[in-house]
């Protein structure tokens, strides 16, 4: 009895906690407050590629001290897609070697936490409400940006939200400097086509069809289409092609693909 009062109780304090992380605009102690969690989860099974961090297993993400297979990493909260784009950017761009204007789309904290400090880059975040690491408040169906304006982009599961995606796509492309490029990610089966259906408008209508209450589709192998649609030359790195022991190093799901684009 006294063992479910305490689970209880240390289940009601991390849902506070993790309230108060979402909607506070205090957002001064998360590095330190993430910084001490990580020290419970020191460990040689996996690496974070995002902070660095060594540890034995991840966990449920927000303020949870619980495991979860290939979860968030307890030091950044990076997830399993953050940790395999963040070593895709390392291994496969000139962003840590060139100096570049980035635009983030919806900036994914695990990175934008380095990415803005990085001495090379000049960081960008925008996002249709304030969140860390946003600079401004943008729509990207009708970016308030000159054309050919920054060197590289990062969209990382952002175009599922958004019912005027081909627009929001052609207007990424106008944006970008010719020779520069694009990282953009979705949740995707790559076995089917492309499912959307506009008359689907209610939260549990499109949590029931798409997977997510915010989505509008589910993407399908003809993503790529669309991209090239906008003049974007496009490659797709498939995460199942990841080797085995990278992705046990570094806590990788198969189901992360990363579509490259680029603009002449």
């Amino acid at each position: 009895m006294k063992s479910s009062m305490q689970s209880a109780r240390n289940g009601t304090l991390n849902h506070m906690l993790n309230n108060f992380a979402c909607y506070s605009s205090h957002r001064w102690w998360v590095e330190p407050a993430m910084a001490c969690r990580a020290l419970f989860f020191v460990g040689g099974e996996f690496i974070c590629p995002c902070c660095g961090w060594r540890l034995r297993t991840f966990t449920r993400g927000g303020t949870s001290f619980k495991k979860r297979p290939y979860g968030y990493c307890p030091r950044c909260n990076s997830k399993a897609r953050h940790r395999r784009d963040w070593l895709f950017l390392q291994e496969k761009t000139n962003l840590f070697s060139e100096r570049l204007c980035l635009l983030h789309v919806s900036p994914k904290y695990a990175l934008s936490r380095r990415f803005a400090n990085m001495p090379n880059i000049r960081f960008v975040g925008v996002d249709i409400e304030q969140r860390p690491y946003v600079s401004r408040l943008v729509d990207i169906t009708d970016i308030p940006f000159e054309s050919n304006f920054c060197d590289a982009i990062i969209c990382i599961h952002v175009l599922e939200h958004i019912e005027q995606d081909r627009k929001a796509i052609r207007e990424l492309y106008r944006v970008l400097k010719p020779g520069g490029w694009a990282m953009i990610t979705v949740p995707i089966n790559l076995d089917r086509r492309t499912y959307e259906d506009p008359t689907i408008v209610t939260p549990a209508e499109r949590k029931k069809q798409f997977g997510e209450a915010q989505h509008v589709r589910v993407y399908g192998f003809d993503f790529k289409d669309r991209l090239k649609e906008s003049g974007f030359e496009v490659h797709l790195d498939r995460g199942a092609d990841i080797a085995f022991d990278t992705k046990e190093k570094y806590g990788l799901l198969d189901d992360e693909n990363v579509f490259y684009c680029t603009k002449n």
